[in-house]
Parts: C-alpha cells; sequence; structure tokens
C-alpha cells in the first residue's frame, strides 16, 4: 500500500535541548491529516545510539509521536543505528503503541520495564510492576521512595497538564552503573503555566517553577496531595543525582549536593509546550529493607 509522506523530520543528535527546540517548533505547525494514507516520517540520524540516548529522549519523542497520531497521521520511525533500533523495539516497546490499542506493554518474562502511557486510575498497576521489578532484582532494598516519587510525578500530570491523552513515563535501569533513570513527559498546558495561575507570587516561568519545587506547592486542582509534591521527589535524590523539568519558557535543574540542594533556573528562547521531568536514582540511595 502506498502512502504520502506529508512531513519528515530528522533529529541528527542527542542533544536534549535540541530535541525540545526541534520539537517544539515542530508542533507549532503541526496540523490535521487531510487523509487516512498520509504520514510523518521522523528520523534518528546514526549518530544517535544506545549509548547517548536517555529516559529523557524517549518519553519526548513517544509524546511527539501521538500528537502525530492524534492528529490523523501514520507514522514511520527511521532509526539509522541498528543497535539502537534493536533497543527501541524490544526493550521500550515503543512502536507497538502505534501499532495495537493497549495502555501498559510487558515484555515476555518482565525482563525490563517499557514505555508507559500514563492513564489516570490505572497507574497504581504501572507502580505495583516496577516496585516488583526492583524488589525482584535487590530484594533487600527498600523501594518504596521511587514508588512515592512516581505518585507525586503521575498526579503532577493530572493535575496540572491537560494533555488530552499525551503524556508517557519509562524507567531505565542501567545495569553497569546501578543508575534508575526516570522521565515523564506531557504535552499539555505546562506545570510553569498552572503554578502561575495559582500562585500570584510566581510572575513569570522561571519563578514558577522554582515555586513548584517548594513543599506545599500544588496546582490546587486535586485534593490528594495535600500540599506535598515535587520537594517529594527531590527529598529522595542523593549526592550528584541530577533533577530537571522543562516547561513553557523555562527549565529547571536541581542538582543534590553535600551541602543541600542547588537550584538554578534558565529562560527558554520558545515555548516547550507541556513539561517534561527527569531524574536519576542511583541504587546505592535506597536503604537497606530493616
Amino acid at each position: 500500500m502506498e502512502y504520502l509522506i506529508k512531513r519528515t523530520y530528522n533529529l541528527t543528535n542527542a542533544d536534549k535541548g535540541e530535541w525540545v527546540e526541534r520539537i517544539s517548533s515542530w508542533m507549532k505547525y503541526l496540523r490535521k491529516s487531510s487523509s487516512p494514507d498520509c504520514c510523518v516520517k521522523i528520523n534518528l540520524q546514526r549518530a544517535i545510539s544506545k549509548k547517548n540516548i536517555s529516559s529523557f529522549h524517549i518519553v519526548l519523542l513517544s509524546c511527539f509521536m501521538e500528537a502525530i497520531r492524534k492528529n490523523g497521521y501514520l507514522i514511520l520511525l527511521n532509526i539509522r543505528n541498528k543497535e539502537l533500533e534493536k533497543f527501541i523495539q524490544r526493550n521500550t516497546s515503543l512502536t507497538l503503541y502505534w501499532k495495537i490499542d493497549t495502555d501498559h506493554l510487558d515484555l515476555d518474562g518482565g525482563s525490563e520495564l517499557n514505555l508507559w502511557k500514563v492513564i489516570e486510575g490505572e497507574f497504581e498497576k504501572y507502580e505495583k510492576n516496577v516496585h516488583r521489578y526492583f524488589t525482584n532484582k535487590f530484594p533487600t532494598i527498600n523501594f518504596l521512595g521511587l514508588t512515592s516519587s512516581l505518585d507525586e510525578l503521575y498526579f503532577n500530570v493530572f493535575d496540572h497538564s491537560e494533555a488530552n491523552g499525551i503524556a508517557f513515563s519509562y524507567i531505565h535501569y542501567d545495569e553497569i552503573k546501578r543508575i534508575i533513570h526516570v522521565a515523564i513527559c506531557d504535552f499539555g498546558s505546562g506545570i510553569a503555566n498552572s503554578v502561575k495561575n495559582a500562585y500570584s507570587r510566581a510572575k513569570d516561568d522561571k519563578k514558577a517553577l522554582f515555586e513548584s519545587i517548594k513543599r506545599g506547592v500544588t496546582s490546587k486542582s486535586n485534593e490528594h496531595n495535600a500540599g506535598c509534591g515535587l520537594d517529594n521527589v527531590i527529598s529522595t535524590l542523593s549526592d550528584g543525582s541530577m533533577f530537571r523539568i522543562v516547561s513553557n519558557r523555562a527549565v529547571l535543574f536541581c542538582a543534590k549536593e553535600a551541602v543541600g540542594v542547588k537550584t538554578k533556573t534558565y529562560d527558554l528562547p520558545f515555548e516547550f509546550k507541556g513539561t517534561l521531568i527527569s531524574f536519576d536514582l542511583p541504587i546505592s540511595s535506597f536503604e537497606k529493607m530493616k
């Protein structure tokens, strides 16, 4: 069957800032498909490899692909690096989300943690899978801090995003470095906009992101968190860990150091419509079971 390739998007390297800027630009001009046979092609060039791609990239790409699908296009993902292609298809099942109608996919034997489409009312089941996965790997370690962090991230999507179903999370465990990489992304209104609307002291997006990680700051849209939020996630970081938020026209970095948490915010020269959060948790940062 012949498909009309309406648009071709090229991602040439793994620079995170470039991915956010390019995808934000492409989203500005994405329009509804005029035909069910129209196709969008995404090229991941050979320089993007398994070694330099991260959970950050996976969730951002997934949201972009879901936005394309919701606009009525077929998707052709062309991955030039063969090792990366094998990893994407076998270890994340990313492409299967647009081939079969499902919200979550488990690999045979549950040997990996797959990409998950964030669905309200379903996240507890996913969290149990995550907890089971790491507890089976490390039976003497307490991973309740990880599932508590996931709670806050998913509630953040439900509270702030209005994402119309465009939200994904991905957790990858690096066996060599013994680090858990967590990322979640939605294409909604953005946490910066949400906090600005709820707190008059948040005058701009940088200030809003800074406020969003303070204890007691929520969107006030739901009662579940009672003033708890992203500060709980940051409290789980260990020395040397990094926490990142990209939202609207700002980006925030939190680094855990011996003297405390060092936070920096920067303006973005473009608007990212949504929220992308990522952070890393070394296995050594978790407590032993008592």
